[in-house]
């Protein structure tokens, strides 16, 4: 028993390549594992093909994932079986992934044993540029430019960037000191600088909303559609405005990159390393 076609993340699909040199086997077993995601997940779907439509086969949790078991007629010769898995999780890390273990039994004998992986969709956010350490001065715009990499086979027709920027007096004047802020000493920023991302016509500005909501102190920019298995950089900008005084503050921007891929029943996460400032 083989397994062929391209892996997908947010269904896999699994045609099994049979060959059985002997006698013709009437009503073997074919059991599916798919192995655990995370505490709470939903059960992942699984259907096999039958009379050229696709039929559900119940899955069962145990300790080490879920398990759907259904018989079929194994003739003499070649012969194909087809699976479609559908994980329903979302990575517990960038480019985590379901293993899946096919077995095939007649009574207590095993017939043939096959495992692959489902990976799951997934996005990924890189800072490119600056280098740190950077010393800023109110009035210029500095620029910080990210890779996004769609590491699934699944389109992204939505995916949006958020940046959150908090500030706080430095420990040191120095930009090369290394130190972070002190603990517990930020403080929110995002209406003390303007913010620009770029689109493909120019710059647009992007402030956070001012409700008092949790992400009052987030920067929300559409990305727009990422093809499968692609990159692509995401461009914005900042200046301190009149309301960073003039005492040496060290601004913090921690962006993320977020969408659900077509199919998926939940939405992927990548995290980039915070950028830190020396603001003059």
């Amino acid at each position: 028993m083989n397994t062929t076609g391209t892996r997908g993340d947010t269904q896999l699909g699994m045609a099994l390549d049979l060959s059985n040199a002997g006698r013709p086997r009437p009503d073997v077993a074919l059991r599916v594992r798919i192995g655990l995601g995370r505490p709470g997940d939903p059960l992942p779907g699984l259907e096999r093909k039958f009379d050229g439509s696709w039929k559900k086969v119940e899955l069962a949790r145990d300790e080490r994932g879920s398990t759907g078991t259904f018989r079929m007629d194994l003739p003499r010769g070649s012969s194909l079986a087809f699976l479609r898995i559908t994980p329903r999780v979302s990575p517990r890390v960038e480019g985590d992934d379901l293993r899946v273990d096919v077995t095939m039994t007649d009574g207590s004998s095993t017939l043939a044993r096959k495992q692959q992986t489902a990976r799951l969709a997934t996005l990924s956010l890189d800072g490119v540029s600056p280098e740190e350490p950077v010393a800023l001065r109110k009035g210029r715009w500095t620029e910080v430019v990210y890779t996004i990499t769609n590491h699934s086979h699944s389109i992204y027709p939505k995916a949006q960037v958020q940046a959150e920027l908090s500030a706080c007096a430095a420990d040191s004047d120095d930009p090369w000191d290394p130190d972070d802020c002190p603990d517990g000493a930020t403080q929110p920023s995002a209406t003390a600088v303007r913010t620009q991302w770029r689109d493909g016509s120019g710059w647009r500005d992007v402030a956070a909303p001012d409700d008092g909501s949790l992400l009052a102190e987030t920067l929300t920019m559409p990305f727009g559609a990422l093809p499968a298995d692609s990159s692509r950089t995401f461009r914005f900008r900042f200046t301190g405005s009149e309301e960073l005084d003039g005492n040496v503050r060290r601004l913090m921007i921690t962006a993320r990159v977020n969408g659900k891929a077509v199919g998926a029943s939940e939405r992927s996460l990548g995290i980039a390393s915070p950028f830190t400032f020396d603001i003059r």
